[in-house]
């Protein structure tokens, strides 16, 4: 996320612009060379989702050390990370940097077998995130039983811990460049919903009350709430703008189980409701540094939800695309010329497709060949976007990995991210997860063994002859069916699907 000028805007918009009209059969691919990042002597390694994961001081993910985690059943790899699903290994934040994998370790304690996950990068190499360790009372919530994990930051490789507000739990999520880390904190306050708060929030429920917070120079600043007891920041831009949610009252609302809670921005010291679709829950995603922010809302009645694009005061609707007849959006990035990915359900709300909201007109980018589902996770500058194409029916598990295909989507024409790999591997890329303007991409991969490893993919040339044939043979290559039943395949219970970087939602459809 970086500093963009007027004129920048404008050139990367008419770049974009000029790309549009042209057909698939005419989009110029780059060939890729892929880095399988490994792990830390367990099975599995996952990179961040969701946010800036990778900067020019190189990548950073969480992935599975050989000891077996003492918190088992509490493991804060698998509650992260809902796509591990091996045994309950510590698992620790890590930073791979031109061919090295750094351990970055977690708080001391249990013998160095605490847990942690890194959650963005700054261009300074200054990482937030969460670990494990140094609890007052013995490593556990005394109310819950929960271990104790608190928010971190990562300094030339030496960890520091943020604290809380007073309470027993703390996470960061989101760095700028200066220095300005946010996320959520429990404070000393008796709180009883704080545990039902909805999204990405603290690992481990508390008994007190949840705040957005924003640590800079060893101070963490409470940034109050909408009314409500509780909030949470998700995100920050370079210029200190917070995007987040909040309740607004403590009005508990009988189909929800919780009361209204509103997207909020956070700027020039003041919080501002952004308001809903209509909905009692809305929520935030993502905000560029233009101050645009992008999230999720239920429709009048909490029945259907939207993706929403909040600029300058102004809600607007990201409707799915008309002719589709779905009654679903949700997004999950917007980049700083104010394009929008997500995703959008087809009629019968059963089946997706990936979607691009430019100038707030929904435009559906299909899938890779005979695919019937896809979702777009990233996007760049340029008009590049990643994400998931897949045939709709598998678990949320190794064998339906194996049956999705990260895609790379560019000037009109999505391909199979594995077709575009020049090297010979043994990993299989079903998610295309983010994308940076120099055109390096972080994925998820899964090997024959059922293990999976975060990948990155950086250019390496024009895509040539064998490359062209690789891209036909995966565009006429018939989807590969997994043995399970059809679910909803953007929100269903048992597939599960991409998992919603803020959690599954309410009103939602294969959740009533």
């Amino acid at each position: 996320m970086k500093r963009i000028s007027i004129l920048m805007l404008i050139f990367l918009t008419c770049i974009a612009l000029a790309a549009w009209p042209q057909a698939q059969t005419q989009a110029k691919y780059q060939q890729y060379k892929l880095y399988d990042l490994g792990t830390l002597g367990g099975p599995d390694s996952v990179i961040s989702f969701f946010v800036i994961s990778l900067t020019n001081k190189g990548v950073i993910g969480g992935a599975q050390t050989a000891a077996a985690d003492p918190f088992n059943p509490h493991c804060l790899g698998h509650t992260v990370y809902d796509m591990i699903q091996t045994d309950c290994y510590v698992m620790h934040a890590f930073l791979w940097n031109h061919g090295i994998l750094t351990d970055l370790g977690a708080l001391p304690g249990n013998d160095g077998n605490n847990s942690s996950v890194a959650g963005a990068i700054n261009n300074y190499g200054l990482i937030a995130g969460v670990a494990e360790g140094v609890a007052e009372n013995g490593f556990f919530d005394p109310d819950t039983g929960y271990p104790e994990a608190h928010a971190v930051v990562w300094d030339k490789g030496k960890i520091r811990d943020l604290g809380t507000l007073g309470g027993t739990q703390s996470a960061a999520w989101d760095v700028n460049d200066l220095g300005q880390v946010v996320g959520g904190a429990l404070n000393a306050t008796e709180d009883p919903l704080s545990a039902g708060f909805g999204g990405l929030t603290v690992i481990w429920p508390g008994t007190t009350q949840l705040r957005a917070f924003v640590w800079q120079n060893g101070v963490m600043r409470d940034l109050g709430t909408l009314g409500g007891p509780d909030a949470f920041a998700i995100a920050i831009n370079q210029f200190g703008q917070i995007a987040g949610e909040s309740y607004t009252s403590k009005h508990i609302h009988r189909w929800t189980g919780i009361p209204t809670e509103d997207p909020f921005l956070w700027t020039n010291g003041k919080m501002i409701d952004l308001g809903t679709l209509g909905g009692t829950i809305g929520y935030s995603v993502w905000l560029n540094d233009r101050g645009q922010v992008v999230g999720d809302s239920d429709l009048a009645g909490d029945v259907y939800s939207h993706g929403f694009l909040w600029d300058q005061g102004v809600l607007r609707d990201l409707r799915p695309p008309k002719q589709n007849g779905g009654n679903y959006s949700w997004v999950y990035w917007i980049n700083e010329l104010g394009d929008v990915v997500g995703g959008a359900t087809l009629s019968g709300d059963q089946l997706n497709d990936a979607i691009l909201w430019r100038f707030g007109k929904p435009i559906d980018l299909g899938t890779i060949g005979q695919d019937v589902c896809s979702e777009a996770t990233g996007m760049n500058d340029f008009g590049q976007i990643v994400g998931i194409s897949n045939e709709c029916s598998g678990p949320w598990d190794p064998s339906g990995w194996a049956t999705m295909r990260a895609f790379l989507w560019q000037q009109g024409g999505m391909v199979d991210l594995n077709a575009l790999v020049e090297n010979s591997t043994d990993l299989h890329l079903y998610w295309g997860a983010y994308i940076n303007d120099s055109g390096e991409i972080l994925a998820q991969g899964v090997l024959s063994t059922g293990d999976i490893h975060a990948a990155l993919l950086v250019p390496s040339g024009d895509c040539k002859e064998d490359c062209e044939r690789r891209i036909v043979a995966s565009q006429n290559a018939p989807a590969v069916r997994a043995n399970a039943g059809l679910t909803s395949p953007a929100f269903g219970k048992e597939a599960k699907w991409l998992h919603h970087r803020l959690g599954q939602r309410y009103a939602l459809p294969g959740q009533h």
